[in-house]
């Protein structure tokens, strides 16, 4: 068979493998399905942690991770534009790099998206004892799990209903932070003396000014910052599902965009004049604090609803990502057969199962670890996300020239500056990668995540001979 009518076979068996999936997200429900991979504790708690390392210099690397995730987003969407199938880039990694990359970064997609949804789900648990302090965290834990299990168990139309409301509370809410935060600057509102009056512009010229640590000393917060605008890889996994791809996922780069631009900018610039940047910690979030300094009523018991809202739209969205990633390691005949099977509503049902057992192992081994877990878990889980970040870019480097030589009419969204600004994004994910190690704390992560994906090349190395014959037969 030639590599022609190889690749041509292989199209119309992936036409006929995914015709049970369900087109039914549109633009609205696919960027608050984004936003809902994307806005999780990465944002409102690991950027406290950022925020106390970085200074007011936070915001510059915030700035920077903007513009990382943008072109990242777009490189993804050109590739899912042109080819709307489950599996996202994995599908296209398997066409210019082969097999192997495709098994290592999908496993890691996958183990990334569990850890994910472990310390979202634990998040929630602890926002959850504000109320019910008597409550063990095991039963929050059991319970959130198995609503977000069942809410993924539903048809797809159902699922993007549920996570509209969970991503569209969060967005509105920290929409509303920003107009309450502005209010409080302008004493519209009433504020905490004492922590306004340490804050406010004056903190980004006093206490060492914008970059108190040095920008070595600032470096090992840029994968905390990185790992907030993490989860775009939904945006490409829901491509098959949407109604129309070419321009459902194009309207939706450019909402999630310009609503992440004004959310977590003006979030950060908001909390760094309202908070001196000395009084971050890690485990309060710095939007509470920020929310207590305004003298909000209620305020901070609605910010904590927020923040629950958040972490389960996070913890939602992950595991719609990951069994979508198992499905198709299933049809590329790089995980078990069982997992690439669809139900009568059209959902892969035994990845889900596959995925809420692991987290249940997670969440296990997140509670009879320390109280650093977090932040093990947070770097851990940022490493991997930036590691799948890096395939995306590696992979559109060559898909690219792919499309122009087999299928030029598809390439109707382009990722602008290409090659140099895809080369760009990686070398900030590089930079993220090599200075994390040097953070106290983040050390165990680092090591954890790397580890992960060196146990994925060997798997693949044993594995890789038993795989590429299941390849060639199918």
């Amino acid at each position: 068979m030639s590599i022609k009518s190889g690749r041509s076979h292989m199209r119309q068996r992936l036409s006929r493998t995914h015709q049970g999936f369900q087109k039914d997200l549109g633009t609205f429900t696919l960027t608050l399905l984004t936003l809902g991979g994307i806005m999780g504790s990465g944002l409102f708690m690991a950027s406290g942690l950022a925020i106390k390392r970085a200074g007011p210099s936070a915001l510059i690397l915030y700035g920077i991770g903007l513009i990382a995730m943008y072109l990242e987003i777009s490189a993804l969407g050109e590739m899912s534009i042109a080819s709307p199938t489950p599996g996202s880039f994995l599908n296209y990694t398997k066409v210019v790099l082969g097999p192997g990359w495709t098994f290592v970064a999908g496993w890691i997609f996958w183990f990334s998206s569990v850890l994910t949804m472990s310390s979202e789900v634990t998040a929630a648990s602890l926002f959850s004892r504000l109320w019910f302090p008597h409550i063990a965290l095991w039963v929050w834990s059991l319970a959130y799990s198995a609503f977000i299990i069942a809410v993924n168990f539903i048809s797809v139309r159902g699922f993007g209903t549920v996570e509209d409301i969970m991503a569209g509370v969060k967005s509105i809410a920290v929409l509303l932070f920003v107009v309450i935060g502005i209010l409080a600057l302008t004493h519209t509102l009433p504020s905490t003396p004492s922590y306004v009056a340490r804050a406010g512009f004056a903190s980004f010229l006093n206490h060492g000014g914008w970059v108190p640590h040095g920008w070595l000393g600032a470096a090992p917060a840029f994968l905390l910052v990185l790992f907030a605008y993490a989860g775009t890889g939904v945006i490409g996994l829901a491509a098959a599902e949407t109604k129309n791809p070419r321009r459902t996922i194009a309207r939706t780069i450019r909402w999630t965009v310009g609503l992440v631009a004004i959310m977590y900018l003006g979030s950060i610039l908001l909390i760094l004049n309202l908070v001196p940047w000395q009084h971050m910690s890690s485990s309060v979030s710095p939007f509470v604090l920020a929310v207590s300094a305004t003298r909000f009523p209620y305020g901070a018991a609605i910010m904590n609803l927020v923040l629950l809202f958040a972490v389960l739209s996070t913890m939602n969205a992950a595991l719609y990502s990951n069994v979508r990633v198992l499905y198709g390691l299933a049809h590329a005949h790089q995980a078990p057969r069982t997992l690439g099977k669809l139900n009568a509503k059209g959902v892969p049902a035994n990845a889900i199962w596959m995925s809420a057992g692991l987290l249940a192992l997670t969440i296990i081994l997140a509670y009879v670890l320390p109280a650093k877990a977090y932040g093990y878990l947070v770097t851990a889980t940022g490493f991997q996300a930036m590691f799948i970040w890096f395939m995306v870019l590696l992979t559109q480097i060559y898909y690219r020239p792919y499309l122009k030589r087999h299928h030029p009419d598809r390439l109707t969204y382009r990722l602008w500056g290409f090659p140099y600004t895809t080369y760009l994004v990686i070398a900030v994910i590089f930079v993220g990668l090599l200075a994390s190690p040097f953070a106290t704390g983040e050390e165990i992560g680092a090591i954890v995540g790397l580890a992960g994906i060196i146990i994925a090349w060997i798997a693949w190395l044993v594995l890789r001979h038993r795989l590429k014959d299941s390849i060639s037969s199918s």
